[in-house]
Protein backbone atom coordinates (compact mmCIF):
# COMPACT_ATOMS: atom_id res chain seq x y z
CA UNK A 1 0.00 0.00 0.00
CA UNK A 2 2.57 2.42 1.00
CA UNK A 3 4.77 1.50 -2.07
CA UNK A 4 1.29 2.62 -4.49
CA UNK A 5 0.69 5.67 -2.48
CA UNK A 6 4.58 6.59 -3.02
CA UNK A 7 4.23 5.66 -6.80
CA UNK A 8 0.98 7.52 -6.90
CA UNK A 9 3.01 11.32 -5.11
CA UNK A 10 6.01 10.38 -7.48
CA UNK A 11 3.42 10.47 -10.76
CA UNK A 12 1.27 13.64 -9.05
CA UNK A 13 4.55 15.85 -8.76
CA UNK A 14 5.94 14.91 -12.27
CA UNK A 15 2.52 16.09 -13.77
CA UNK A 16 2.95 19.00 -11.77
CA UNK A 17 6.57 19.95 -12.74
CA UNK A 18 5.85 19.40 -15.92
CA UNK A 19 2.99 21.77 -16.03
CA UNK A 20 5.06 24.80 -14.08
CA UNK A 21 8.72 23.83 -15.64
CA UNK A 22 9.55 26.79 -18.53
CA UNK A 23 11.32 24.52 -20.70
CA UNK A 24 9.15 22.41 -23.15
CA UNK A 25 9.52 18.36 -22.84
CA UNK A 26 7.97 17.49 -25.55
CA UNK A 27 8.39 18.43 -29.54
CA UNK A 28 5.21 19.95 -30.89
CA UNK A 29 4.37 21.40 -27.62
CA UNK A 30 2.81 25.25 -27.84
CA UNK A 31 3.31 27.09 -24.54
CA UNK A 32 0.73 30.17 -23.47
CA UNK A 33 2.75 32.11 -20.64
CA UNK A 34 0.30 34.63 -19.65
CA UNK A 35 1.96 37.33 -17.06
CA UNK A 36 0.49 39.21 -14.04
CA UNK A 37 -1.30 41.60 -17.13
CA UNK A 38 -2.85 39.06 -18.61
CA UNK A 39 -0.88 39.32 -21.82
CA UNK A 40 -0.20 35.75 -23.40
CA UNK A 41 3.70 35.09 -24.17
CA UNK A 42 3.33 32.24 -27.08
CA UNK A 43 6.15 29.99 -27.28
CA UNK A 44 6.80 27.10 -29.84
CA UNK A 45 9.30 25.51 -32.38
CA UNK A 46 8.64 26.75 -35.21
CA UNK A 47 6.70 29.33 -36.98
CA UNK A 48 3.74 27.35 -37.89
CA UNK A 49 3.02 26.33 -34.35
CA UNK A 50 3.90 29.58 -33.00
CA UNK A 51 1.06 31.36 -35.38
CA UNK A 52 -1.41 28.62 -34.37
CA UNK A 53 -0.69 29.42 -30.32
CA UNK A 54 -1.38 33.31 -31.34
CA UNK A 55 -4.62 32.36 -32.70
CA UNK A 56 -5.57 30.43 -29.96
CA UNK A 57 -4.62 32.57 -27.33
CA UNK A 58 -6.47 35.70 -29.23
CA UNK A 59 -9.44 33.72 -29.75
CA UNK A 60 -9.37 33.09 -25.66
CA UNK A 61 -9.50 36.94 -25.22
CA UNK A 62 -11.79 38.02 -27.99
CA UNK A 63 -13.63 35.72 -29.31
CA UNK A 64 -16.40 37.91 -29.66
CA UNK A 65 -14.59 41.16 -31.20
CA UNK A 66 -13.15 38.74 -34.03
CA UNK A 67 -17.02 37.67 -34.60
CA UNK A 68 -18.73 41.10 -34.27
CA UNK A 69 -15.93 42.09 -36.87
CA UNK A 70 -16.13 39.54 -39.38
CA UNK A 71 -20.35 39.99 -39.00
CA UNK A 72 -19.51 43.72 -40.30
CA UNK A 73 -17.97 42.67 -43.33
CA UNK A 74 -19.99 40.04 -43.85
CA UNK A 75 -23.41 42.07 -43.56
CA UNK A 76 -24.75 39.52 -40.77
CA UNK A 77 -25.11 42.26 -37.36
CA UNK A 78 -28.63 42.60 -37.78
CA UNK A 79 -28.94 38.66 -36.93
CA UNK A 80 -27.78 39.79 -33.59
CA UNK A 81 -28.32 43.23 -33.04
CA UNK A 82 -31.82 43.55 -34.72
CA UNK A 83 -33.40 45.73 -37.65
CA UNK A 84 -31.03 48.95 -36.23
CA UNK A 85 -27.96 47.29 -38.28
CA UNK A 86 -30.27 46.56 -41.24
CA UNK A 87 -29.21 49.95 -43.02
CA UNK A 88 -25.29 48.46 -42.44
CA UNK A 89 -25.89 45.00 -43.37
CA UNK A 90 -27.37 46.08 -46.66
CA UNK A 91 -24.14 48.53 -47.14
CA UNK A 92 -21.84 45.97 -46.69
CA UNK A 93 -23.03 43.12 -48.86
CA UNK A 94 -23.93 45.41 -51.83
CA UNK A 95 -19.88 46.55 -51.90
CA UNK A 96 -19.57 42.48 -51.11
CA UNK A 97 -16.51 43.09 -49.47
CA UNK A 98 -16.30 39.60 -47.74
CA UNK A 99 -17.15 38.11 -50.91
CA UNK A 100 -14.31 40.13 -52.64
CA UNK A 101 -11.42 39.53 -50.07
CA UNK A 102 -12.40 35.67 -50.27
CA UNK A 103 -11.38 36.42 -54.51
CA UNK A 104 -8.04 37.90 -53.61
CA UNK A 105 -5.16 36.02 -54.63
CA UNK A 106 -3.71 33.81 -52.58
CA UNK A 107 -0.01 32.95 -51.94
CA UNK A 108 0.12 29.80 -50.21
CA UNK A 109 2.68 27.27 -49.09
CA UNK A 110 0.80 23.93 -48.61
CA UNK A 111 3.71 22.52 -46.33
CA UNK A 112 3.74 25.40 -43.62
CA UNK A 113 0.02 26.08 -44.01
CA UNK A 114 0.87 30.10 -43.96
CA UNK A 115 -1.89 31.75 -46.47
CA UNK A 116 -0.70 35.54 -47.64
CA UNK A 117 -3.52 37.70 -48.76
CA UNK A 118 -3.21 40.93 -51.58
CA UNK A 119 -5.15 42.80 -48.78
CA UNK A 120 -2.53 45.08 -46.92
CA UNK A 121 -1.39 48.33 -48.27
CA UNK A 122 2.42 48.22 -49.16
CA UNK A 123 2.80 51.71 -47.49
CA UNK A 124 1.56 53.24 -44.56
CA UNK A 125 1.62 56.25 -42.27
CA UNK A 126 5.48 55.53 -41.78
CA UNK A 127 6.55 55.89 -45.12
CA UNK A 128 9.01 59.09 -44.69
CA UNK A 129 8.88 60.43 -47.75
CA UNK A 130 6.04 62.72 -49.35
CA UNK A 131 3.95 60.67 -52.20
CA UNK A 132 1.99 63.90 -53.66
CA UNK A 133 -1.23 62.77 -53.13
CA UNK A 134 -2.14 61.31 -50.13
CA UNK A 135 -5.69 59.31 -50.06
CA UNK A 136 -5.55 58.21 -46.08
CA UNK A 137 -3.47 54.96 -46.65
CA UNK A 138 -0.31 56.88 -47.79
CA UNK A 139 1.62 59.96 -46.07
CA UNK A 140 0.77 61.36 -42.48
CA UNK A 141 -1.77 61.22 -39.75
CA UNK A 142 -1.70 63.80 -37.01
CA UNK A 143 0.10 61.32 -35.14
CA UNK A 144 2.62 60.46 -37.24
CA UNK A 145 2.89 64.03 -37.92
CA UNK A 146 3.86 65.09 -34.63
CA UNK A 147 5.85 61.76 -33.74
CA UNK A 148 8.75 63.65 -35.94
CA UNK A 149 8.91 66.45 -34.12
CA UNK A 150 10.02 65.52 -31.15
CA UNK A 151 12.34 62.93 -32.58
CA UNK A 152 13.87 64.94 -34.84
CA UNK A 153 14.58 67.72 -31.79
CA UNK A 154 16.92 64.22 -30.06
CA UNK A 155 20.20 64.22 -30.58
CA UNK A 156 20.33 60.75 -28.66
CA UNK A 157 17.74 58.48 -28.13
CA UNK A 158 17.34 57.00 -24.76
CA UNK A 159 14.47 55.08 -23.03
CA UNK A 160 13.06 57.78 -21.02
CA UNK A 161 13.04 59.84 -23.88
CA UNK A 162 10.95 57.86 -26.25
CA UNK A 163 8.40 57.86 -22.24
CA UNK A 164 8.70 61.45 -22.81
CA UNK A 165 7.46 61.63 -26.45
CA UNK A 166 4.79 58.79 -25.25
CA UNK A 167 3.13 61.54 -23.12
CA UNK A 168 3.03 64.32 -25.64
CA UNK A 169 -0.14 65.61 -26.93
CA UNK A 170 0.26 68.15 -29.05
CA UNK A 171 -1.77 69.10 -32.08
CA UNK A 172 0.59 69.56 -34.67
CA UNK A 173 -1.90 69.88 -37.42
CA UNK A 174 -4.25 72.36 -35.19
CA UNK A 175 -1.24 74.50 -34.81
CA UNK A 176 -0.34 74.10 -38.38
CA UNK A 177 -4.09 75.18 -39.32
CA UNK A 178 -4.33 77.96 -37.41
CA UNK A 179 -0.96 79.46 -39.02
CA UNK A 180 -2.23 79.39 -42.29
CA UNK A 181 -5.57 81.05 -40.81
CA UNK A 182 -3.79 83.74 -38.79
CA UNK A 183 -2.10 84.50 -42.16
CA UNK A 184 -4.96 84.97 -44.19
CA UNK A 185 -6.49 87.35 -41.38
CA UNK A 186 -3.78 89.62 -41.93
CA UNK A 187 -4.72 89.46 -45.90
CA UNK A 188 -8.17 90.06 -44.73
CA UNK A 189 -9.21 87.04 -46.69
CA UNK A 190 -11.32 85.75 -43.79
CA UNK A 191 -15.06 86.18 -43.01
CA UNK A 192 -16.20 87.97 -39.78
CA UNK A 193 -17.59 84.49 -38.31
CA UNK A 194 -13.87 83.07 -38.69
CA UNK A 195 -12.32 85.61 -37.27
CA UNK A 196 -14.06 85.93 -34.21
CA UNK A 197 -13.49 82.14 -33.74
CA UNK A 198 -9.81 82.70 -33.64
CA UNK A 199 -9.85 84.57 -31.24
CA UNK A 200 -10.33 81.61 -28.62
CA UNK A 201 -7.14 79.48 -29.90
CA UNK A 202 -5.08 83.04 -30.61
CA UNK A 203 -2.97 82.36 -27.07
CA UNK A 204 -2.96 78.53 -27.36
CA UNK A 205 -0.04 76.40 -26.23
CA UNK A 206 -1.18 73.76 -28.82
CA UNK A 207 -1.06 71.01 -26.22
CA UNK A 208 -4.70 69.22 -26.42
CA UNK A 209 -5.96 69.56 -22.81
CA UNK A 210 -10.19 68.06 -21.89
CA UNK A 211 -12.03 71.55 -20.69
CA UNK A 212 -9.82 74.15 -22.48
CA UNK A 213 -12.10 76.39 -24.48
CA UNK A 214 -9.09 76.95 -27.16
CA UNK A 215 -8.14 73.30 -27.68
CA UNK A 216 -12.09 72.33 -27.73
CA UNK A 217 -12.08 74.68 -30.59
CA UNK A 218 -8.76 73.71 -32.17
CA UNK A 219 -10.22 69.70 -32.04
CA UNK A 220 -13.32 70.60 -33.79
CA UNK A 221 -11.45 72.27 -36.38
CA UNK A 222 -9.68 69.24 -36.82
CA UNK A 223 -12.81 66.47 -36.80
CA UNK A 224 -14.42 69.28 -39.41
CA UNK A 225 -11.09 68.50 -41.45
CA UNK A 226 -10.80 65.12 -41.92
CA UNK A 227 -12.92 64.91 -45.38
CA UNK A 228 -13.03 68.57 -46.04
CA UNK A 229 -10.86 68.45 -49.57
CA UNK A 230 -13.14 66.53 -51.60
CA UNK A 231 -13.86 66.96 -55.48
CA UNK A 232 -16.73 67.69 -56.92
CA UNK A 233 -16.98 71.19 -53.97
CA UNK A 234 -15.49 74.81 -53.79
CA UNK A 235 -12.14 72.51 -52.41
CA UNK A 236 -11.83 70.41 -55.74
CA UNK A 237 -8.55 71.99 -56.80
CA UNK A 238 -7.21 71.62 -53.48
CA UNK A 239 -8.08 68.07 -53.54
CA UNK A 240 -6.51 67.15 -57.00
CA UNK A 241 -3.29 68.51 -55.76
CA UNK A 242 -3.28 67.57 -52.37
CA UNK A 243 -5.36 64.38 -52.33
CA UNK A 244 -8.05 63.93 -49.10
CA UNK A 245 -8.56 63.00 -45.57
CA UNK A 246 -5.85 63.94 -43.19
CA UNK A 247 -3.01 62.50 -45.11
CA UNK A 248 -4.14 65.28 -47.75
CA UNK A 249 -4.64 67.93 -45.49
CA UNK A 250 -1.07 67.46 -43.93
CA UNK A 251 0.74 67.79 -46.96
CA UNK A 252 -1.51 71.19 -48.09
CA UNK A 253 -0.11 72.31 -44.73
CA UNK A 254 2.90 71.84 -44.85
CA UNK A 255 3.85 72.57 -48.53
CA UNK A 256 1.89 75.98 -48.00
CA UNK A 257 4.06 76.98 -45.17
CA UNK A 258 7.01 76.05 -46.40
CA UNK A 259 6.50 78.00 -49.49
CA UNK A 260 4.96 80.76 -47.00
CA UNK A 261 8.57 80.76 -45.70
CA UNK A 262 10.68 80.92 -48.72
CA UNK A 263 8.70 83.70 -50.26
CA UNK A 264 6.17 85.25 -48.06
CA UNK A 265 3.48 84.02 -49.93
CA UNK A 266 0.80 81.25 -49.49
CA UNK A 267 -0.16 79.27 -52.95
CA UNK A 268 -3.43 79.27 -53.99
CA UNK A 269 -4.35 81.58 -51.47
CA UNK A 270 -7.89 82.28 -53.01
CA UNK A 271 -8.59 78.60 -52.67
CA UNK A 272 -6.94 78.45 -49.17
CA UNK A 273 -9.19 81.14 -48.03
CA UNK A 274 -12.34 79.62 -49.30
CA UNK A 275 -11.20 75.85 -47.27
CA UNK A 276 -10.32 77.96 -44.18
CA UNK A 277 -13.81 79.85 -43.91
CA UNK A 278 -15.25 76.87 -44.59
CA UNK A 279 -13.71 74.99 -41.94
CA UNK A 280 -13.68 77.93 -39.40
CA UNK A 281 -17.79 78.39 -40.09
CA UNK A 282 -18.64 74.69 -39.61
CA UNK A 283 -16.79 74.64 -36.87
CA UNK A 284 -18.48 77.55 -35.13
CA UNK A 285 -21.89 75.53 -35.81
CA UNK A 286 -20.63 72.26 -34.62
CA UNK A 287 -18.92 74.33 -31.02
CA UNK A 288 -22.89 75.14 -30.54
CA UNK A 289 -24.79 72.48 -31.05
CA UNK A 290 -22.05 70.41 -28.78
CA UNK A 291 -22.57 73.15 -25.83
CA UNK A 292 -25.68 71.27 -24.44
CA UNK A 293 -24.02 67.90 -24.83
CA UNK A 294 -22.78 65.98 -22.10
CA UNK A 295 -19.39 64.51 -22.35
CA UNK A 296 -19.85 60.65 -22.83
CA UNK A 297 -17.97 59.18 -19.57
CA UNK A 298 -19.44 55.05 -20.63
CA UNK A 299 -16.90 52.38 -21.85
CA UNK A 300 -19.17 50.90 -24.28
CA UNK A 301 -18.59 47.13 -23.85
CA UNK A 302 -18.06 45.95 -27.36
CA UNK A 303 -18.94 49.16 -29.37
CA UNK A 304 -15.59 48.44 -31.12
CA UNK A 305 -15.36 51.75 -32.83
CA UNK A 306 -18.25 51.03 -34.91
CA UNK A 307 -20.88 52.78 -33.09
CA UNK A 308 -22.69 49.50 -32.12
CA UNK A 309 -25.38 49.36 -29.28
CA UNK A 310 -23.72 47.60 -26.18
CA UNK A 311 -24.31 43.75 -25.99
CA UNK A 312 -24.21 43.61 -22.27
CA UNK A 313 -24.96 47.03 -20.65
CA UNK A 314 -23.77 45.04 -17.67
CA UNK A 315 -20.43 44.91 -18.57
CA UNK A 316 -20.15 48.71 -19.32
CA UNK A 317 -17.77 50.66 -17.73
CA UNK A 318 -17.88 54.29 -16.06
CA UNK A 319 -14.52 55.91 -17.76
CA UNK A 320 -12.05 58.11 -15.89
CA UNK A 321 -11.58 60.99 -16.04
CA UNK A 322 -8.82 61.67 -18.99
CA UNK A 323 -6.36 64.40 -19.74
CA UNK A 324 -7.55 64.57 -22.90
CA UNK A 325 -9.86 62.59 -25.29
CA UNK A 326 -8.75 63.38 -28.91
CA UNK A 327 -7.68 60.22 -31.08
CA UNK A 328 -5.45 63.03 -33.05
CA UNK A 329 -2.52 63.76 -30.26
CA UNK A 330 0.49 61.24 -29.71
CA UNK A 331 -0.88 60.53 -26.29
CA UNK A 332 -4.52 59.55 -27.88
CA UNK A 333 -5.98 58.28 -24.91
CA UNK A 334 -9.61 58.38 -26.56
CA UNK A 335 -7.94 56.09 -28.95
CA UNK A 336 -5.14 53.96 -27.44
CA UNK A 337 -5.70 50.18 -27.88
CA UNK A 338 -1.91 48.91 -27.43
CA UNK A 339 1.13 51.29 -26.43
CA UNK A 340 4.91 49.58 -25.99
CA UNK A 341 7.92 51.18 -25.70
CA UNK A 342 11.08 48.36 -26.25
CA UNK A 343 14.57 49.16 -25.24
CA UNK A 344 16.73 47.47 -28.06
CA UNK A 345 19.44 47.77 -25.95
CA UNK A 346 17.96 45.57 -22.97
CA UNK A 347 15.07 44.36 -24.17
CA UNK A 348 14.05 43.51 -20.77
CA UNK A 349 13.44 47.21 -19.66
CA UNK A 350 10.47 47.20 -22.33
CA UNK A 351 7.39 49.03 -21.15
CA UNK A 352 4.00 48.70 -22.55
CA UNK A 353 0.21 48.96 -21.38
CA UNK A 354 -3.16 48.02 -23.10
CA UNK A 355 -6.36 49.47 -22.61
CA UNK A 356 -8.64 48.63 -20.88
CA UNK A 357 -7.05 45.34 -20.31
CA UNK A 358 -5.93 42.15 -21.95
CA UNK A 359 -9.14 40.36 -21.74
CA UNK A 360 -12.50 41.22 -23.04
CA UNK A 361 -14.39 38.71 -20.40
CA UNK A 362 -16.18 41.33 -17.83
CA UNK A 363 -15.44 38.10 -15.55
CA UNK A 364 -11.61 38.57 -15.96
CA UNK A 365 -9.55 40.55 -13.67
CA UNK A 366 -7.81 41.76 -16.67
CA UNK A 367 -10.72 43.09 -18.39
CA UNK A 368 -10.29 46.51 -16.37
CA UNK A 369 -7.04 46.36 -14.64
CA UNK A 370 -5.03 49.00 -17.12
CA UNK A 371 -6.90 51.77 -17.11
CA UNK A 372 -4.80 53.93 -14.66
CA UNK A 373 -2.10 53.39 -16.30
CA UNK A 374 -3.84 54.59 -19.21
CA UNK A 375 -5.42 58.05 -17.58
CA UNK A 376 -1.66 58.52 -15.92
CA UNK A 377 0.52 58.19 -19.25
CA UNK A 378 2.26 55.71 -17.24
CA UNK A 379 3.39 52.51 -18.23
CA UNK A 380 3.73 48.48 -16.73
CA UNK A 381 7.20 46.26 -17.19
CA UNK A 382 7.22 44.39 -20.47
CA UNK A 383 9.94 42.30 -20.89
CA UNK A 384 10.49 40.06 -23.84
CA UNK A 385 13.26 37.59 -22.48
CA UNK A 386 11.28 34.29 -21.27
CA UNK A 387 13.47 34.70 -18.43
CA UNK A 388 12.46 37.76 -17.46
CA UNK A 389 8.64 37.29 -18.35
CA UNK A 390 8.82 33.33 -15.84
CA UNK A 391 9.12 36.46 -13.27
CA UNK A 392 5.31 37.73 -13.92
CA UNK A 393 4.01 34.33 -14.67
CA UNK A 394 0.32 33.83 -13.82
CA UNK A 395 -0.40 30.91 -15.86
CA UNK A 396 0.46 28.06 -18.48
CA UNK A 397 -0.98 26.53 -21.20
CA UNK A 398 0.56 24.08 -22.67
CA UNK A 399 -1.25 23.18 -26.00
CA UNK A 400 0.21 19.81 -28.39
CA UNK A 401 1.04 21.14 -31.89
CA UNK A 402 -1.86 20.55 -34.57
CA UNK A 403 0.86 20.45 -37.30
CA UNK A 404 1.52 17.45 -38.81
CA UNK A 405 5.62 16.36 -39.13
CA UNK A 406 5.67 17.44 -42.60
CA UNK A 407 4.44 20.66 -42.00
CA UNK A 408 6.83 21.13 -38.74
CA UNK A 409 10.10 20.28 -40.74
CA UNK A 410 8.87 22.73 -44.02
CA UNK A 411 8.30 25.82 -41.36
CA UNK A 412 11.27 25.07 -39.36
CA UNK A 413 13.51 25.37 -42.60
Amino acid sequence: MRKQITLWMVLISIIVLLSILPVRIFAGQIEIVRDSWGVAHIYADNDSELFFGAGYATAGDRTFQMELSRRKVAGTLSEIYGKDLLESDKLMRTLGLYKHAQELPDVQNPFSGFVARACHLSVGDWYPYSLTIGTGGTGHNPISMRLYEPLDDQNEFTFESFSEIHRDNVSAIARDFLSHAGILSEKNLLSQNSTRLLKAPSDWDYYRLENIRAADVAETVVREMHRSLRPNTVTALLASKYGGRHAGNIFLLRSALEEFERTQKLPEEEELAVWVNQLLEASAGSLREAVSQVRKVVMVYQTNLEGFPSIYPDANRKVPDLVTTSGNTIWSQLGNSYTQIVDLSNIDKSRAFLTPGASEDPRSPHFFDQVELWVTGETRPAPLSREEVMKYVESIETLFSPINKTMRQSGSD
